[in-house]
């Protein structure tokens, strides 16, 4: 009876250690190579560094209405356009989370790339069919964040606050700051971590 009890002590053990070898050789090179994701990174061709503009108080506007005209939403506003944005990879020890964004006028289209404090802007050609549609269309070519897309439209009245203050009332609600450069591309500066 001893005895039977010591093989199966012995069979147990051997078993329980086989089990947690291969329970760490699967965690250490099996589930790292599952759970990672390829990740696109956007190319920039002919990237500029962006400035960003000064405030200019003169320029302040004040237009306020009650109603809001919601058959307009997603629709490029007059004087002003659609932001459309999403993280990219981001290396563990960054400040802020790596952005790239795109900004859709009606005569102009932008990329912008964030990274960390540093902002990059390129003009791209301006597409045929300008709409939040083109803007996905882009998004899902230069990354593949679907899940933490978003997308914007921003007044004319928003463009002068920010050229006018430097700031807007959508910064209160935002996980970063709405900044205009000196070409009128706007675009978030993401909060740090």
């Amino acid at each position: 009876m001893l005895k039977k009890f010591l093989d199966g002590l012995v069979f147990g053990t051997g078993f329980g250690i086989a089990f947690i070898l291969v329970w760490v050789i699967g965690a250490v090179y099996l589930l790292p190579n599952i759970t990672e994701t390829t990740v696109n990174e956007p190319t920039f061709n002919d990237p500029q560094s962006a400035e960003i503009a000064e405030p200019d108080p003169s320029l302040s506007q004040e237009n306020f209405s009650f109603f809001k005209d919601s058959k307009n939403l997603m629709k490029i506003p007059e004087n002003g356009g659609i932001l459309s944005m999403s993280p990219t990879s981001t290396p563990p020890n960054s400040e802020r989370q790596n952005t790239y964004q795109l900004w859709l006028t009606n005569s102009e289209l932008w990329q912008i790339r964030t990274i960390g404090k540093k902002t990059e802007i390129e003009k791209l050609p301006y597409p045929n069919d300008a709409s939040t549609k083109t803007l996905d269309s882009l998004m899902d070519k230069s990354t593949n964040f679907n899940s933490a897309r978003s997308t914007m439209t921003i007044s004319e009245n928003e463009i002068q606050k920010l050229k006018s203050s430097g700031v807007s009332f959508r910064d209160a609600t935002l996980n970063g700051k709405l900044k205009i450069t000196t070409e009128g591309v706007v675009f978030i500066l993401p909060n740090p971590f």
